[in-house]
C-alpha cells in the first residue's frame, strides 16, 4: 500500500474483505478502487464499504472463484448499482467481451489468456498447461487456500495429489505442502475454465489484437 501511494495508483484492486480504511486512502490520492465480489451480498457490502467499482468474480474464472452464473450475478448487481462494474469468468475470446458487455457489465475482466504471453512471469510448465488445457481440466478445491478456487489438474497431479480424489480443507490436509514443497499459486496453478480458447504462448499485443478482432467479428454477426 504504501508504494501504491509514493505513486499515486490511479486503480487498486482488492479482494477478500473489502476495507472502509483502504478505500479512503486511496480516494485520498485521487484514486478508485474496484473490488471482487462472487455474489450480491458482498457486492453490497463493497460498495457499503467505500468501493467505487465492482469486478464481479462469476463460475469459471481462474483462482479464488464464485459460484454463480454470469448472467444471475450482472443480473443482481444491475438492479441497484449503476457504477462501474467488471465480469470476469472464463472470458477468453473477444465475443465473449461482447457477451459481458451486452449482460450490463462495463467491462470484461480477463486473467488466464495473459498468462500464456512472454510478457507473464509464470513458467514456461505453467504457460504450455494453459495451451493445452480445456475446462475439463479445471479443479474446484479449498484445500490450497482456504477458498474455493480453480486449478489446473496437471498442477495437482505434479504436487502429488490426486484432482479427483483431494482432502477436505483443513490443517491436517495441507500437511501434502510440508511433505511435497509444493505451494499454491507456485505449484499449484490457477487457470479459468475459458483456457480452450487459448491454443499457443503470443505476445500480449497478438492476444489483445485477437480478442479486437473477434469482438467486431461477433458485433458484425449480431448486427446482420
Amino acid at each position: 500500500m504504501v508504494t501504491c501511494a509514493k505513486w499515486k495508483v490511479p486503480i487498486v484492486i482488492t479482494s477478500l474483505g473489502a476495507r472502509t480504511e483502504l478505500n479512503d486512502a486511496v480516494h485520498g490520492w485521487g484514486g478508485i478502487t474496484l473490488h471482487d465480489i462472487i455474489d450480491d451480498r458482498y457486492a453490497r457490502k463493497a460498495i457499503e464499504k467505500g468501493a467505487d467499482g465492482l469486478i464481479a468474480v462469476a463460475a469459471g474464472a481462474g483462482g479464488h472463484a464464485g459460484r454463480w452464473s454470469p448472467f444471475a450475478l450482472v443480473q443482481e448487481i444491475r438492479k441497484w448499482f449503476d457504477g462501474p462494474l467488471a465480469l470476469s469468468g472464463a472470458i477468453a475470446t473477444g465475443g465473449a467481451v461482447l457477451a459481458a458487455t451486452a449482460m450490463g457489465a462495463d467491462f470484461a475482466y480477463i486473467g488466464s489468456p495473459f498468462i500464456a504471453t512472454p510478457e507473464a512471469r509464470a513458467t514456461e510448465e505453467y504457460k504450455a498447461a494453459i495451451c493445452e488445457g480445456g475446462a475439463a481440466d479445471i479443479v474446484t478445491s479449498a484445500l490450497f487456500t482456504g477458498v474455493s478456487g480453480n486449478y489446473l489438474r496437471a498442477s495437482i497431479v505434479a504436487a502429488g495429489l490426486d484432482p479427483d480424489d483431494l482432502p477436505a480443507p483443513g490443517p491436517d490436509a495441507m500437511s501434502f505442502q510440508s511433505a511435497s514443497g509444493a505451494k499454491a499459486w507456485r505449484d499449484v496453478w490457477g487457470s479459468g475454465q475459458g483456457i480452450g480458447a487459448v491454443e499457443q504462448v503470443a505476445p500480449a499485443a497478438d492476444l489483445i489484437a485477437r480478442l479486437a478482432k473477434e469482438y467486431a467479428e461477433a458485433r458484425a454477426r449480431m448486427c446482420a
